[in-house]
């Protein structure tokens, strides 16, 4: 029986040249596709690079400056939690200085209004303060008459002063005594203002 052999064996597989030419152009127009598509990915991911590149640089220059005017280092600022860890420290010390700061006894306005308007020829000598009181004393002129007693003119002054009135209870001489200075004598008187709460 004679042997039947194909010597042709892809003779029924070669494309036809309408067939070679649309896969040229399917494979064409798929390379072009694909390059279209990198070139649109290498776009997306430069401009996401530099944004990143921007983000970064603007994060160091924020830390930095948070660093400068906080004194959080920028380590410190990798942890949040130690951040707020921090604030909440200062948060506490910041309510503990007010609450300090509304007990606090306000001194100047009161020696202001003691000492605005004193009369011709008395001055002050000496000022000691604590928080419940001002000790202070004036030097002035013998009184010559009860009109014109410094002692009882300072009185009026400091009585009708409605804002020293305001931040003190009473305002008491202690003591008086009559000083010489050389030749001089004058009228030593020792005060004391009780400040209020």
């Amino acid at each position: 029986m004679p042997a039947d052999f194909q010597i042709n064996l892809t003779k029924g597989l070669t494309s036809s040249p309408e067939e070679r030419t649309r896969f040229y152009h399917g494979f064409l127009a798929y390379l072009v596709t694909c390059t279209v598509l990198l070139v649109l990915t290498a776009f997306f991911t430069s401009v996401n690079l530099s944004a990143y590149i921007r983000n970064k640089a603007a994060q160091h220059r924020t830390a930095a400056s948070i660093s400068v005017s906080t004194g959080i280092s920028k380590s410190g600022q990798r942890d949040p939690d130690k951040i707020y860890a921090e604030l909440d420290a200062y948060a506490r010390r910041l309510a503990l200085m007010k609450k300090l700061l509304k007990q606090r006894v306000q001194l100047l306005p009161v020696v202001h209004n003691l000492f605005i308007e004193l009369p011709e020829g008395v001055a002050l000598q000496s000022l000691a303060a604590s928080k419940t009181k001002v000790s202070f004393g004036l030097v002035m002129p013998m009184p010559s008459g009860a009109a014109d007693d410094p002692v009882k003119i300072l009185r009026t002054a400091w009585e009708t002063n409605e804002e020293l009135m305001h931040r003190v209870k009473t305002i008491r001489p202690i003591t008086g005594e009559r000083r010489t200075a050389g030749a001089d004598s004058f009228f030593y008187v020792q005060f004391e203002c009780e400040l209020r709460k």
